[in-house]
């Protein structure tokens, strides 16, 4: 019974708030105040992904700190021994790359192709 009075309480109280919450926006706003905004939402994907993109991930800064330790080792045992070669970029090709691949042989035309392009040109 205690418990009944006590949430019938609770509700009384909650209503009373809603319903001066109620008053003060309608004093202020009238019935505009009861309205949804007229703008468009947001393109919270949009959003995410150009923070994503401008701000560095704690990967990229993990790796930085790392290639930083490698340095500092480096430079300590280029001192000491003979310098490495450079490495090139992963997905950019070397010259020495470009002249290694092999390309497919040119395509063999038809007698048909030949004469039809050569009444093309005239």
């Amino acid at each position: 019974m205690e418990e009944d009075q006590e949430l019938e309480r609770k509700a009384i109280e909650e209503l009373l708030k809603e319903a001066k919450r109620g008053k003060t926006r309608a004093e202020t706003m009238g019935p505009m105040g009861w309205m949804k905004c007229p703008l468009a939402g947001t393109n919270k994907r949009f959003l995410i992904n150009t923070i994503k993109n401008t701000l560095p991930s704690h990967k990229e800064q993990d790796h930085e700190q790392k290639e930083d330790n490698k340095e500092s080792v480096k430079s300590q045992t280029q001192k000491e021994g003979s310098p490495k070669k450079h490495r090139t970029h992963p997905y950019k090709h070397s010259v020495q790359a470009r002249s290694r691949a092999r390309h497919s042989p040119p395509r063999k035309r038809s007698t048909q192709e030949k004469s039809h392009r050569r009444s093309n040109k005239r």
